[in-house]
């Protein structure tokens, strides 16, 4: 067993002072006094849910010089994540059970953050014929052809139906590819008004993947306020950034759309805070490749949003990194109560970070935070009632790449 001591315990529903009580990867007490026969004193630290991630892209199999399932778990434990939902645009594609089944037991091999995988919608990411329904394994959560949106509106109506009649659910890179050339805003609008819409149609489950814009914000609320069954997140980088060239897509917005996003995150309209991290070589993204890391970095940029600039508690930042993900993926995690996976972050506030490419684990450093200095410092993360990172033993010994 294991016990965390003395901290404040912060998850979207509580905001407390207690001990915790850790046995067989769940929490099993809560309370004052409680003793293990291994403990970790959290005494001025924060005690948090660990954060679940709806979006990142690890890049294995077939991409490997970006990123592969054990870098990417590193750099995940380093940014505070339990738990990493990958998307489906690897080489080979996701679209078999064959390659689904093998990234998953890899991942349950390397033991070190849990990870789910979504399962392509379309053969090859192609758009043209859809994966074969009746074999996608059971334990698949999502079906996503990130990076390529939904084309045809006849030929979505008609996979929005047949994903209903057969309780799958998808997330969406909204983006029509004709428009974006002319203009990347009515590009993610236009596909996300559409899709909300057919979702209240046709009950079909739709998680919309990094929304950007005030209309495409506007059409989940609507959708929202309808009782269609849609979701979305939002990345730290379309909180915090305005009016940048760095190449994303979608492509960093205004202080406008930075604004009124963070203003649905205060008012309950946001699912999820999920990072996207996307990867890419030194040479890539020098030619252009749009993306950028996000997992190490999330946690304080999201602190310096919310409650720095926003003066929003804790509890927020909790909801939205850890319950509110974890309930887009149906997770038993995200909440710091008995019964739930220990899966912990411990983080101290008292510390600030300056972001420095020597220090970070995923194998890329494209990320536009390098030189910046943020609050709050993750000093622990417990996946499944065991610590798989401890920043102190990271600064004896070096991060492992």
């Amino acid at each position: 067993m294991l016990v965390i001591k003395n901290g404040r315990l912060v998850d979207a529903k509580n905001d407390f002072y207690a001990d915790i009580l850790i046995d067989n990867g769940k929490i099993i007490a809560i309370g004052e006094d409680l003793t293990a026969d291994e403990t970790i004193d959290a005494a001025g630290k924060i005690v948090m849910p660990a954060f679940v991630d709806t979006h990142v892209h690890f890049r294995d199999p077939g991409f490997t010089q970006k990123e592969d399932l054990e870098t990417g778990a590193h750099s995940a434990l380093r940014g505070g994540y339990g738990s990493v939902n990958l998307m489906a645009n690897t080489n080979p594609v996701v679209d078999t059970p064959e390659v689904y089944n093998d990234i998953m037991q890899r991942a349950k091999d390397l033991d070190l953050v849990n990870m789910s995988q979504c399962y392509a919608v379309s053969k090859d990411l192609a758009g043209e014929e859809w994966v074969d329904f009746d074999t996608i394994p059971s334990s698949v959560k999502f079906l996503s052809d990130d990076g390529h949106g939904l084309h045809r509106t006849d030929q979505t109506y008609r996979l929005f139906k047949e994903l209903a009649a057969r309780d799958l659910k998808v997330m969406i890179h909204e983006e029509d590819n004709e428009i974006s050339p002319v203009d990347y805003r009515i590009a993610e609008d236009v596909d996300t008004i559409r899709d909300t819409y057919l979702s209240g149609k046709t009950g079909a489950r739709i998680h919309f993947c990094h929304i950007s814009t005030i209309d495409s914000m506007r059409a989940v609320q609507f959708g929202k306020s309808q009782g269609y069954p849609v979701s979305a997140e939002v990345t730290p980088h379309h909180i915090y950034m305005a009016d940048s060239d760095f190449r994303v897509n979608p492509p960093i917005r205004t202080q406008a759309d930075v604004d009124y996003l963070v203003q649905a995150i205060i008012n309950g309209d946001v699912d999820a805070i999920a990072t996207d991290h996307a990867p890419h070589t030194a040479e890539e993204k020098a030619a252009g490749s749009p993306g950028l890391i996000g997992l190490e970095t999330a946690f304080q940029i999201v602190y310096k949003v919310l409650v720095e600039q926003h003066q929003q508690s804790l509890s927020l930042v909790s909801q939205m990194m850890s319950y509110g993900p974890a309930q887009v993926l149906d997770y038993h995690k995200g909440l710091l109560s008995i019964g739930y996976d220990a899966d912990i972050v411990i983080v101290d506030l008292d510390k600030q970070e300056t972001i420095k490419e020597e220090n970070i684990a995923s194998r890329s450093h494209n990320t536009p935070f390098l030189g910046e200095t943020f609050t709050g410092q993750i000093e622990k993360t417990i996946v499944n009632g065991h610590i798989k990172y401890d920043r102190l033993e990271e600064e004896n010994n070096g991060i492992k790449d």
